[in-house]
């Protein structure tokens, strides 16, 4: 029979509780690099193995993490449900703990009609002083930093190209395998490894869409999230790394996805507006901070150029932009000063729309990067 034994609450028993606590705060105050009296301290890892790239520092002691998670609202375990607490994004794949279903075999229906994709020849960019000029950019801030927006877009552009051979652009997939909706596709979170129908397709379209200008382009299609979804933005991180390290004059780096939301009565959510008299599906910037506290010092020079490509997207294709995401976690943006996670569409569109979308939105990043 196994036995108990009795604790009595003293008030001496609560003194070195609270003691305890106080000690523990303070522990952990110096693992994470908190400075309560500087908010916009940082804590700097010089060993990128040592961080998980979704948002949190490692620590050999994951009794006080899990507890500092669990106050938080997240999985220390699973880091990619960090990112279920203030926005709508992923929301459906972090819902399971499983690698979601990949289709991997071609699909079997006939092909996706290609949409008028846009081209360009005879688009008009809008000038430098009409996108600073703009007031109309949207944000959502989820931190607790203030910004400016409108001295952002203002700001000279740090990300100034070179119109070389070299590229200067790369595009990438940390969720490679996300799709579209369609009866090609199966699944809940739709995601095939087929790359004429995941992001791949719509990342093919930017990278097109932004050579038309002469500018020089990477389109790398490893497949981060399959077999295995945990870890995507790990390996998405050793990707960029190694990109960086063949093609060094890369400026810029766009981590093209598609949102997902499943509502309870089982739709998807569509995101879409009227463009040139044809549905598209919206398009979504999400920046990334230093305010879980990892190593980030280009965080604001991410958002002025977010904030040149909304106000390029609102002047040439008014509807097309979502408000800007401003997010705390990092998400792999600390690798340039031009980083930056595109949302195009969700689970609820079309492949075509998603085609549509990008073509739109690779004029305004053109528009940003040779005109902001």
């Amino acid at each position: 029979m196994k036995r108990f034994k009795a604790v009595i609450i003293t008030k001496k028993n609560l003194t070195k509780a609270a003691i305890a606590i106080l000690a523990v705060s303070a522990c952990a105050g110096v693992c994470f690099g908190i400075k309560h009296s500087e908010p916009e301290a940082v804590a700097v890892f010089s060993d990128a193995e040592t961080i998980l790239n979704e948002g949190m520092p490692r620590s050999d002691d994951f009794s006080i993490k899990k507890f500092i998670a669990s106050v938080l609202g997240f999985d220390a375990d699973k880091p990619e449900t960090i990112i279920e607490g203030s926005s709508e994004i992923f929301k459906a794949a972090a819902e399971t703990t499983e690698t979601p279903e990949i289709v991997t075999d071609s699909p079997t229906e006939q092909p996706v009609a290609e949409p008028n994709e846009p081209v360009t020849d005879d688009i008009e960019l809008p000038s430098h002083d009409e996108i600073i000029a703009a007031t109309n950019i949207q944000i959502k801030n989820a931190t607790q930093y203030s910004v400016d927006l409108g001295a952002l877009c203002a700001q000279p552009l740090e990300t100034i190209l070179d119109k070389g051979d070299s590229p200067e652009v790369l595009i990438m997939h940390t969720h490679t395998t996300e799709c579209y909706a369609g009866d090609e596709m199966s699944g809940e979170g739709e995601r095939t490894t087929n790359e004429s129908y995941n992001v791949c397709a719509v990342g093919d379209i930017i990278a097109e869409t932004l050579e038309g200008y002469g500018i020089s382009v990477i389109h790398d299609k490893t497949i981060h999230d399959y077999p295995s979804y945990q870890g995507a933005y790990t390996r998405a991180m050793n990707t960029i790394n190694s990109d960086l390290e063949t093609y060094p004059n890369v400026k810029v780096v766009l981590d093209i996805h598609r949102d997902a939301y499943v509502y309870s009565d089982g739709t998807k959510l569509r995101v879409a507006a009227n463009v040139n008299g044809s549905d598209t599906a919206q398009v979504m910037l999400v920046l990334g901070t230093d305010s879980m506290g990892l190593y980030h010092p280009y965080w604001r020079s991410n958002l002025s150029l977010a904030t040149k490509i909304q106000s390029a997207a609102e002047i040439m294709y008014p509807g097309l932009m979502r408000p800007i995401d401003l997010r705390s976690e990092r998400f792999n943006m600390h690798a340039t000063k031009g980083s930056i996670l595109i949302e195009i569409g969700s689970n609820g569109n079309s492949l075509a729309e998603a085609k549509s979308s990008a073509g739109y939105i690779g004029n305004a990043i053109a528009a940003a990067l040779l005109n902001g």
